[in-house]
């Protein structure tokens, strides 16, 4: 299994999300709640321990994020769902988009190096490895949260986070509540990348590109698969070929 930012991140950490379970319970609380989850004793506990002394408050919002997303894709059995090199050129070519879950919560992680973005437009383009995904508090939506860079040089990686839906008039077209629309008119997933189109890489050049592709690989997920379950383990594979 190839390492996972939430392995990588909250492998310990993650001893610490029972508690606040326990503490959603009995706010009576949402998970999918962000507001409602950061007002908890131990989350806020857990914060002051993670987040450094002298961050602002985009450092202590990214901090929130990302602590979400790692506990809902825990509270959801930890699914990680591997995406192959055919189930992704299906995707990138397909037009079924979706926004409902096997899980309530997952991972979706790309093949290596396949895919590239940037995370914000003053960063270099990074590799995308893939995407925390839950379903989000409005109906029928999902929040995404993107890493890209993680590699294993690099201490830490970068996140992105966005929140949207499939069209519920028209499911089967490609239209999403983020314009995925590229300012050249290029088609969607085009590699950015020199030499892209040689190599057989995929970009995703907005957010709204992001969702787009999560929503189609959403679409081939199987409803039912059994995932490959390992002892003791805090995250279970399953393959999409």
């Amino acid at each position: 299994m190839r390492p996972t930012p939430f392995g990588l991140a909250f492998g310990e950490i993650a001893q610490r999300f029972p508690a606040i379970a326990e503490a959603l319970q009995q706010d009576g609380a949402a998970p999918v709640d962000r507001d409602r989850f950061v007002l908890l004793e131990p989350v806020g506990r857990l914060l002051r321990e993670i987040v450094p002394n002298d961050a602002g408050a985009d450092a202590l919002e990214a901090h929130v994020l990302l602590l979400h997303h790692a506990f809902l894709h825990w509270s959801g059995a930890g699914r990680v769902y591997q995406i192959g090199e055919q189930a992704l050129r299906r995707a990138v070519s397909g037009k079924q988009i979706t926004t409902q879950l096997p899980q309530p919560a997952l991972y979706l992680q790309l093949p290596e190096l396949r895919v590239w973005g940037a995370p914000n437009s003053a960063a270099p383009p990074e590799p995308l490895d893939g995407m925390f995904v839950s379903a989000a508090a409005a109906p029928g939506g999902v929040g995404v949260l993107a890493i890209f860079g993680l590699r294993p040089d690099r201490p830490g990686f970068s996140a992105v986070g966005i929140e949207g839906r499939a069209d519920a008039d028209d499911p089967g077209n490609t239209e999403i509540e983020v314009a995925a629309a590229r300012d050249d008119g290029s088609p969607p997933f085009g590699p950015t990348l020199a030499g892209g189109s040689a190599a057989g890489l995929y970009s995703v050049a907005n957010a709204g590109e992001l969702l787009l592709l999560t929503g189609r690989l959403l679409s081939l997920l199987p409803p039912d698969a059994p995932a490959l379950e390992m002892a003791g383990a805090l995250e279970h594979v399953v393959q999409v070929d």
